[in-house]
């Protein structure tokens, strides 16, 4: 018997052509009948049996049988189609003896489902005389449609499991799409923060050097308690908005961590001020640093900044009240005993782990999940950016650490930073660093100092703080300007910025270079280091004139350029200009007699070739600003400097307010007191009209007891010459 097909079993549209090619092709007369009783499909044998019906197909059942068969026996067989359609039993046909006295035929009906979901039914017209080979034949063909049943059957399942896994891959494609989307958004927006920050720390980092900078020279310049006191406080603030700037520039990796070897209690207590004043007076701060724990490799800047972030939220999250405790363990690979699983991102080696808990509200699955992500905080609108863990995040990634957050809805939160132990080789590639370049007059020299920076305001601290350290600062406002100058003055030692206008710091050292001109150099920076040449000294901004200082000096040292002073001296008698100044260096020479400085009671001035350019100062070191004044005045330069005299009340009272004239600039004379060492400098300026005007000073200095600088002797020649003309 054939299967009937359901409406559960809908076939597929493209299987009804095996369908209609099975019942086309038997011998026997099948045919399909539609559910509003018209014959749709007619087997060969059928085709046979309604051969004397024009058209049969799409015609009424009844009529086509009417028209063959009698009436009653047409009835019958109509009513069997709407029985088999209405109740989907299978009909035959009556095997009464009146109906085999009008016809020996019969009929088999079922009910199937076609593939647009409509019921139609499927008739066998047999022969009554041979039922055996029919029932052979239809149990044949009941078993080819129970084959392709379950080939189709088959062919549904293989295609709902494909379809199952197309379904899977699409999730799983979607997801990673999303994700991508995610990271990609994220991605846009610390790139815009790392376009605002380099946008702004050029500028930031300037404005910070300027205020330390001025700071540091107050403090140099005053002995005043009170003074200090503000100086200390506003230094402090400065350079707390310096470490916000390296935070950023770390963050949006426009600057590298600097990993060195550490040792967290010292680190730890550095910043103990600033973590109590960064929480909550309602909050205790407890420290505990093992006595035994290991040194670890990290930048101490970025480990500070992020010991500072963690104390800060967990301060923030507890406005009622509580603690905040910061225990420093050693975490090895192998311990002794059992404890927490070794993060894997250490890849087996020992590691030092820094614990920050806090007695807080603690925070949901949901919370912990996103915590770390940029711009993600639970604070309210302007109270917090959403950087903070992150960063922090960011510190332990690039530190090859591990950071585990341990955290549960009203027992708190336990941050874990697992920070690599420094072995004896990272202590032996980071030695400490030395001793600061002793800040003694024996060893403050008078090199010249050639100053790029764009910046009019930092340059001109910088220059000052220089100064006060025995420099002759050039400055210079561009590139092209520094390499008209490095070309025509000697030059001890080039500081520039790498970010300047026009040409780059890094292309005018080129430029330099390319001159024959050898000058050591010390590049300072705000942002990016990667265009500076490797093995350059490199000072990050800001900083402050004494750091400077010693960056100066260790270059000078690292580059053989600090010869001895008798080897300096000479090198300056060769650019001495004029018999008046060459007379007077000869003259301090020979009284010094080779080491230290000349007693002033030795001086003769009538050893001097132009006795009327000479000018003499005392000079009050203890002073604050130094005091000098003017015992003497040659000829020349006392009718130079009438109108000074005119307006002071007599030379006594020269003014030194640090802009060029005949025989002053503070800087100079500051730079001679100081230093203890000679001040030259030498101009040429073209007047106009044929005339040029050289101007020339030569200050030395003299002591009384050989030690301190109290009296200053200079040559000051100004001439005017005409331009030679050349044929």
């Amino acid at each position: 018997m054939l299967r009937t097909i359901g409406p559960d079993d809908t076939l597929p549209q493209r299987e009804v052509a095996p369908l209609e090619a099975l019942i086309l092709d038997t011998p026997f007369s099948v045919c399909l009948i539609d559910a509003d009783g018209t014959l749709r499909l007619l087997s060969r044998g059928a085709q046979r049996t309604f051969a004397s019906i024009p058209a049969p197909i799409g015609r009424p059942l009844g009529d086509c049988l009417r028209a063959i068969w009698p009436e009653r026996l047409a009835d019958a067989a109509v009513a069997d189609v709407r029985r088999t359609l209405e109740t989907g039993i299978d009909q035959e046909s009556t095997t009464d003896a009146a109906a085999r006295a009008l016809d020996p035929g019969g009929w088999w009906m079922e009910r199937v489902t076609l593939p647009d979901s409509q019921y139609a039914v499927i008739c066998y017209f047999h022969d009554r005389i041979g039922p055996a080979q029919f029932v052979r034949t239809v149990a044949e063909r009941e078993a080819q449609f129970r084959a392709l049943t379950a080939d189709l059957e088959r062919r549904v399942h293989d295609r709902t499991v494909a379809l199952h896994r197309a379904n899977a891959r699409l999730s799983a494609e979607i997801a990673r799409l999303e994700t991508l989307q995610a990271a990609q958004l994220q991605s846009q927006k610390l790139e815009t923060v790392g376009q605002l920050t380099s946008g702004i720390a050029h500028d930031f980092n300037n404005i910070l050097g300027a205020v330390l900078g001025g700071f540091a020279i107050i403090e140099h310049r005053t002995e005043d308690p009170r003074i200090q006191q503000i100086v200390a406080m506003g230094q402090r603030a400065a350079e707390r908005g310096a470490t916000l700037i390296r935070q950023l520039l770390a963050f949006t990796r426009l600057q590298d961590v600097m990993p060195q070897p550490v040792d967290l209690a010292t680190a730890i207590a550095e910043i103990s001020d600033l973590l109590s004043h960064g929480v909550r007076r309602n909050i205790a701060l407890m420290i505990d640093c093992a006595p035994d724990a290991w040194p670890t490799l990290v930048d101490p800047t970025q480990l500070q900044a992020a010991l500072l972030n963690l104390a800060t939220n967990a301060s923030d999250a507890m406005p009622g009240g509580g603690e905040v405790r910061i225990v420093v363990r050693n975490a090895p690979a192998h311990p002794a005993t059992a404890g927490p699983p070794h993060p894997r991102e250490l890849g087996g080696h020992d590691a030092v782990v820094i614990l920050v808990t806090d007695t807080g509200p603690g925070m949901d699955g949901a919370t912990l999940r996103r915590v770390t992500e940029p711009f993600f905080t639970t604070k309210a609108r302007g109270k917090g950016t959403g950087l903070g863990l992150t960063m922090v995040q960011r510190f332990i990634q690039q530190s090859r650490g591990a950071l585990r957050i341990d955290s549960e809805v009203g027992r708190g939160t336990t941050f874990s930073l697992y920070l690599p132990r420094a072995t004896e080789r990272d202590v032996a590639a980071h030695p400490p660093p030395d001793d600061p370049v002793e800040e003694t007059l024996a060893e403050t020299a008078f090199e010249t100092l050639l100053l790029l920076n764009d910046d009019p305001d930092l340059s001109d601290i910088l220059a000052a703080g220089l100064s006060d350290r025995g420099f002759e600062v050039l400055v210079a406002r561009d590139a092209e300007t520094a390499l008209r100058i490095a070309r025509a003055r000697h030059i001890d030692v080039l500081v520039t910025d790498v970010d300047v206008p026009g040409m780059s710091g890094v292309d005018l050292v080129a430029a330099i270079h390319a001159s024959g001109i050898r000058i050591p150099c010390v590049f300072i920076t705000g942002g990016d280091e990667a265009q500076i040449p490797a093995g350059e000294t490199v000072l990050r901004k800001p900083f402050s004139p004494a750091g400077l200082h010693y960056a100066v000096r260790r270059v000078l040292i690292a580059a053989s350029q600090r010869a001895s002073d008798e080897e300096r001296i000479e090198r300056l008698a060769l650019r001495v200009k004029s018999q008046c100044a060459r007379t007077l260096l000869d003259h301090w020479r020979a009284i010094r007699g080779g080491a230290g400085m000349p007693v002033f009671d030795r001086f003769t001035l009538e050893a001097c070739h132009e006795p009327h350019r000479i000018l003499i100062a005392t000079i009050d070191l203890c002073k604050s600003p130094i005091e000098f004044t003017f015992t003497h005045v040659g000829s020349t330069l006392h009718d130079a400097l009438a109108e000074y005299a005119g307006k002071t009340g007599g030379l006594d009272a020269l003014p030194l307010d640090g802009a060029d004239t005949l025989a002053a600039r503070e800087a100079a004379y500051r730079r001679c007191a100081l230093a203890g060492k000679p001040a030259y400098e030498y101009a040429r300026v073209d007047l106009g009209e044929g005339d040029i005007e050289t101007f020339e000073r030569l200050l030395l200095p003299f002591s009384v007891d050989g030690t301190l600088v109290d009296t200053i002797v200079g040559a000051v020649v100004l001439q005017r010459h005409p331009v030679v003309q050349q044929r």
